[in-house]
């Protein structure tokens, strides 16, 4: 009992983020439903979880598209720079 008071009582200090931590399958499953219904999702989980919650929830979907578009970034460099490093012979140039 008192493990589950503890824990009660130390959870608001911390201000870890749930959803940075989530899984790939989870968190996508989150973010989609989240994009999907936009306008409506953001008030749901502003209710529902909170203003602290869904700011996290609103970081964690930011960073995730970030680095989406980041990685999207270098395979576009890398594919362009091999096209034209290995084609470019071929073709001409």
């Amino acid at each position: 009992m008192t493990k589950i008071v503890e824990k009660l009582v130390s959870a608001p200090a911390t201000d870890s983020n749930p959803f940075a931590s989530m899984g790939l399958i989870k968190f996508w499953l989150i973010s989609t439903l989240f994009y999907l219904t936009f306008p409506i999702s953001l008030g749901i989980f502003f209710v529902v979880l909170g203003p602290r919650r869904t700011r996290q929830l609103i970081s964690a979907l930011v960073h995730d598209f970030l680095q989406t578009i980041l990685l999207l970034l270098v395979v576009v460099v890398l594919l362009s720079w091999g096209v034209w490093h290995f084609m470019g012979p071929l073709l001409g140039g």
